[in-house]
């Protein structure tokens, strides 16, 4: 992320050709107008230069749905890694990050115990948007849980990451209703898996419903974070084919959408619109597709606007939007050199970013 402003992208370049400069973008006139434009364009450029550009790269997920063959692509993105596409288990937990509140957990405790949002989160750096937090209080128990769809005789994997501010123990349940029969329970404490660990369980469902329970009943703290319920397999790489690959070997075949005919996807191909169709159409709605994609970037408008190029490169916008701007007053001389020093800024951040070594793409 960049640190200059589009306010002080454009009066850098006013600067570097002697004009006015603006307290306020909305107040350009002339040739200020022109420069301002000017670093729109100078960013897009960049952008459409390296398809590649680290900076612009960016992870997607979608989740599935039975008999839906057919899903949009990112309305940012600008290129699509077709050879990136995996097929996961989709996760049942619905707010299972706490990136900023416990929506979709309810508070079963008694006592003293409660259930909170605690907005610094576990300890580890990736994980401090937020985790769901239970006090057990001197006289009570703390209850988070929350109802799952699954299917019966389904066997199923539960993760999260745990950590206790002030030591304790902590109860997961897995069962057929909030306080009711259990399929499955399991007490984690802190000398077993120290401050912060991720633990993971397995279990069947019994049924339609299974419901998730975390439970603490002494008299200290325990943060979750991370949760996730999905079907026990393992993620599978999709097959990338292209439409007309697709239209000859199995557009016929999907295209009879009886429900003997909905499997779990194998095959991943872009249609010829924005979008991404799975062969065979996916069976049911479990699961999530993650893949790679580049965005396009995102134009300024307002004064305090950041662009997406990395600060140590901010240099290659203003000469850019400098050789525009000269190039509309006839100064050809200046428009030369910013054009070489643009060029000599491209090769520095291709060298640098896209073919450095440790740049990888999935595989």
């Amino acid at each position: 992320m960049g640190t200059l402003t589009y306010l002080q992208y454009t009066n850098r370049v006013l600067q570097d050709i002697n004009e006015t400069t603006l307290s306020a973008l909305s107040s350009s006139r002339g040739i200020q107008t022109v420069v301002k434009n000017s670093v729109n364009r100078a960013l897009n450029d960049i952008a459409n230069y390296e398809v590649e550009w680290p900076f612009l790269h960016s992870d997607k997920e979608q989740d599935t749905y039975a008999g839906i063959a057919e899903y949009s692509l990112p309305s940012d993105y600008s290129y699509v890694d077709f050879d990136s596409f995996m097929l996961f288990p989709k996760n049942l937990v619905t707010n299972g990050t706490f990136d900023s509140n416990i929506t979709g957990w309810t508070d079963g405790s008694s006592g003293t115990g409660e259930i909170g949002f605690n907005s610094t989160g576990p300890q580890p750096p990736e994980s401090r948007t937020g985790a769901l937090r239970l006090t057990a209080g001197s006289s009570g128990t703390a209850i988070a849980y929350q109802a799952l769809t699954t299917t019966k005789n389904k066997q199923y994997r539960v993760s999260f990451g745990v950590t206790y501010p002030s030591g304790g123990d902590l109860t997961l349940n897995l069962g057929t209703s909030a306080n009711g029969t259990q399929l499955s329970t399991n007490t984690i404490t802190v000398d077993d898996i120290g401050d912060f660990k991720y633990v993971n369980y397995t279990f069947t469902a019994t049924g339609t419903t299974t419901y998730i329970s975390f439970s603490q009943a002494v008299d200290t703290q325990v943060d979750i974070d991370n949760v996730a319920v999905a079907e026990d397999f393992h993620p599978k790489k999709l097959k990338y084919l292209s439409y007309e690959e697709f239209q000859e070997t199995l557009k016929q075949r999907d295209r009879n959408l009886d429900i003997s005919r909905l499997a779990e996807p194998m095959y991943v191909y872009r249609t010829q619109d924005e979008k991404f169709g799975l062969s065979p159409v996916p069976d049911k709605s479990s699961y999530t597709i993650g893949y790679e994609y580049w965005k396009t970037t995102t134009a300024l408008s307002s004064d305090t606007d950041t662009s997406d190029i990395p600060a140590r490169y901010e240099h290659a916008v203003i000469a850019k939007a400098r050789y525009y701007a000269a190039v509309l007053r006839s100064d050809t001389a200046t428009a030369q050199a910013s054009l070489t020093e643009f060029a000599d800024h491209m090769k520095k951040m291709r060298i640098e970013l896209v073919n450095k070594k440790d740049y990888f793409r999935a595989v």
